[in-house]
């Protein structure tokens, strides 16, 4: 993908009515753009004030008119946040207003060749990134940045921003590139090979190398859930108190509460936040055997989510006869769990100990008083009581117990980085088998290239251009 070479305009702000809204212009053409309909209050051009200082004036549409009083503030190529001559426009808020000053900024400049065009989603980002200002990874920060709806996610991006990744990456692309140049020297001048560095040698380096990609690679879920929410299933017997549960949560009656069993047929999202952990909770059709087609569907759709969640809180009713199949959904759970032991305001029909066994017949490893110390909780729904204890062990358990270190972590945060540098694993267990079995240099050459590949997809160096606009499509209008 190549720099562009015609000038953009876009509103940059959002829509909506606000005090003050930005409009801005890059590319070669910027200070021509405005000052086609911008007329400074002192009279002298655009052109000839000194940059990155704000000036006073009239925008005007075509006829002369006064559109609006503004500022404007230019940036020269290439000290600015594309790389390329940008302006902007501060001018006053308000969707349908800015809207009619950007026309006035095409319409006045039409004339231009080649004339300004409205921009595309994300075209200042991609231009910061094609003009070497954003790696990829920086790249993609800015839209995680603007799309971040938790405390922890804004953090996450922002370090991303920052280059953490970019650095890890490079740090990584480094390692693979020494050992690519001296594998290719093998090649090359093969009767000198016993010049160079020991097999044990680079099989050491190059396994330390793949530790580390593994470091990197386990991080993968946690960014995941920082940026896109953990994913909670509620589920249980019908009547155990899940949409109550649920509700005690967020704060707000989301969920219908009926003492009919069976009421949730089908399951109910809702978002909220744990100390600026985003969470999507999922309340789920009761697991019973099943009265008739749509309550099966709906326990199917139960079993399905609870399979694919980050968390299973599974909630029973201690004051309800205890039914072993309950349990069921543990057996093969893939992911980590919690039991709500609910209604706890209320006499009991069976204890903790009945419960033990249970799980004992069920799987061995749950049984054990570590695991009921730390993943059975007794709380009351209805009045509220040990919901505290039960959101710290979300917490706890969603970021597996490391949240300070998570907080500082440089951590994969979109499904690309991870298949990317899976890729470049895969390359890398290859270079690792080839020295295992004493290969010849022309194979590990060869995938040491592919390891590279894969690490520059990351920060942008090999990845396709269809890649790259799928990317930048996402982001908004204006960014």
């Amino acid at each position: 993908m190549k720099p562009r070479s015609d000038t953009i305009v876009a509103v940059a702000t959002a829509a909506g009515s606000a005090g003050v809204g930005v409009i801005r212009v890059s590319g070669p053409q910027a200070v021509e753009v405005v000052q086609a309909c911008f007329r400074s209050a002192d009279g002298l051009p655009l052109a000839r004030r000194q940059p990155r200082l704000m000036v006073l004036g009239s925008l005007l549409d075509e006829q002369g008119l006064v559109v609006d009083q503004a500022l404007a503030v230019r940036f020269e190529a290439p000290h600015s946040f594309t790389g390329e001559d940008v302006v902007e426009i501060h001018a006053h808020g308000g969707s349908f207003h800015l809207q009619q000053a950007q026309s006035a900024l095409l319409a006045a400049s039409r004339s231009l060749l080649p004339a300004p065009r409205l921009a595309r989603a994300g075209e200042f980002t991609e231009r910061a990134f094609l003009n070497g200002k954003l790696d990829l990874t920086r790249a993609e920060a800015v839209a995680d940045l603007i799309q971040s709806g938790s405390a922890l996610g804004r953090e996450a991006a922002a370090r991303q921003l920052g280059g953490g990744l970019q650095r890890t990456v490079e740090s990584l692309r480094q390692g693979v590139l020494g050992l690519l140049a001296e594998a290719e020297a093998a090649c090359d001048f093969p009767e000198e090979v016993q010049q160079w560095a020991p097999p044990s040698a680079w099989l050491e380096r190059a396994d330390q190398l793949r530790a580390r990609m593994q470091a990197l690679l386990d991080t993968a879920r946690t960014g995941r859930m920082l940026t896109q929410g953990v994913r909670v299933c509620l589920a249980g017997p019908p009547n155990a108190g899940k949409s109550s549960l649920l509700n005690a949560l967020a704060g707000e009656d989301r969920a219908i509460v009926s003492p009919e069993p069976g009421t949730t047929r089908d399951w109910l999202e809702l978002r909220y936040q744990i100390q600026g952990l985003p969470v999507l909770l999922y309340d789920t059709a009761g697991l019973r055997s099943a009265g008739g087609a749509i309550e099966a569907e709906g326990v199917r759709r139960t079993l399905r989510l609870a399979a694919e969640a980050d968390l299973l809180v599974l909630v029973l009713d201690q004051g309800a006869a205890f039914d072993p199949g309950s349990l069921e959904v543990l057996r093969d759970l893939p992911g980590e769990a919690l039991i709500v032991l609910n209604k706890n305001d209320l006499d009991p029909v069976w204890d903790i100990s009945v419960l033990r066994a249970a799980l004992k017949a069920l799987r061995q490893d749950w049984a054990g008083s570590s695991f009921l110390h730390k993943r059975v909780l007794s709380v009351s729904a209805r009045k509220g009581d040990g919901l505290e204890v039960l959101q710290a062990r979300i917490l706890d358990t969603a970021l597996e117990g490391r949240a300070t270190e998570t907080l500082e972590a440089v951590l994969l945060t979109r499904s690309r980085h991870e298949q990317a540098l899976r890729n470049a694993a895969a390359a890398l267990d290859h270079v690792l088998e080839s020295l295992r079995v004493n290969a010849s240099a022309e194979w590990m050459a060869m995938d040491l290239r592919a390891c590279l590949d894969a690490l520059g997809e990351i920060v942008g160096l090999t990845t396709r251009e269809e890649v790259l606009e799928q990317i930048f499509s996402r982001f908004c209008i204006g960014k």
